[in-house]
């Protein structure tokens, strides 16, 4: 009997002992698995990153970024309207936009061109102010002024508060290093078809405002004739786009790449697919391709 008592006390001293390991080597994983921390943690879910990613860049008063974008027909890798553009924000709710243009061009969605050089030959572009007030981004220009209205596409601050509101699909894409995360965000179809013709119609509305604004500098009798014929081709344009958004379809996916440590944004590109049937019953296909990168913040 004290023989069978004895080696029950030698194994419940074996298993104490090896309990005691296994406590200890649980302790060192948590300790030298998670810097900074004494529990084990679990992943972020897409959606959580993209929150906080949010969160943190609103919370910053100033910050400044860099960017380029351009226009892509026909799933070609030529880019046609290419421009590089770069921006800062001050005291939390002012954004400056600033372009740099490489050649002659066409403002995105406007038709209307511009040369990019100035008389000094030194690259030239357009900049462009705006304001957030009650959580809405106002150009701070005048309103026949639509190259610099049809800036605010590009503000990637608003355009990660309007992806916040819409219907979305989050995933996280492999490859991502230690230091960043990155998301691909799709929106949903519909909201994206809705954002494209709402951006369409602002900047329709600003090349109106802006002709209307020159003819109304004319004298004469000319004025009237001037301002009529200009009201008839902003109407058949009007037409026109309306007639071929309704069938189009418009497929946009961002990515988003975040600081793990931060959760700031570092960078965010993006592809907004149009295709449509124009005119002449022929099918065509546009993408809207950008790519900014953040820095300086504080």
């Amino acid at each position: 009997m004290e023989k069978v008592d004895g080696k029950v006390k030698m194994d419940m001293n074996m298993l104490n002992r090896r309990s005691v390991r296994t406590l200890w080597l649980l302790v060192i994983i948590v300790i030298t698995g998670v810097p900074g921390c004494g529990l084990i943690q679990r992943d972020q879910t897409p959606e959580e990153v993209f929150s906080l990613a949010l969160s943190g860049i609103a919370g910053k008063e100033t910050l400044s970024f860099e960017g380029e974008a351009g226009l892509r027909r026909e799933n070609s890798g030529l880019f046609e309207n290419q421009f590089k553009f770069e921006g800062k924000l001050e005291n939390h709710d002012r954004l400056t936009l600033q372009t740099r243009l490489p050649g002659e061009v066409t403002a995105v969605g406007t038709g209307i061109h511009t040369t990019a050089v100035n008389n000094n030959g030194q690259p030239r572009g357009f900049s462009a102010s705006f304001e957030r007030k009650q959580g809405q981004w106002m150009a701070l220009s005048a309103q026949h002024e639509p190259l610099r209205g049809s800036l605010s596409r590009f503000n990637p601050i608003a355009q990660l508060e309007k992806i916040d509101g819409m219907h979305k699909t989050i995933q996280s894409e492999y490859g991502s290093g230690r230091r960043t995360r990155t998301l691909r965000i799709e929106l949903a179809p519909e909201d994206a078809k809705a954002w494209a013709v709402a951006q369409l119609n602002d900047e329709m509305n600003a090349i109106r405002s802006e002709y209307m604004h020159k003819a109304a500098t004319v004298k004469g009798a000319r004025k009237e004739k001037l301002e009529k014929d200009l009201e008839k081709v902003w109407e058949q344009g009007e037409t026109t786009m309306q007639q071929m958004m309704k069938q189009a379809s418009v497929q946009t996916v961002y990515h988003l790449t975040v600081d793990r440590k931060s959760s700031l944004p570092l960078r965010l590109s993006s592809e907004s697919q149009v295709s449509y049937t124009d005119n002449n019953h022929k099918n065509n296909k546009e993408a809207l391709v950008t790519d900014v990168n953040f820095k300086s913040y504080q």
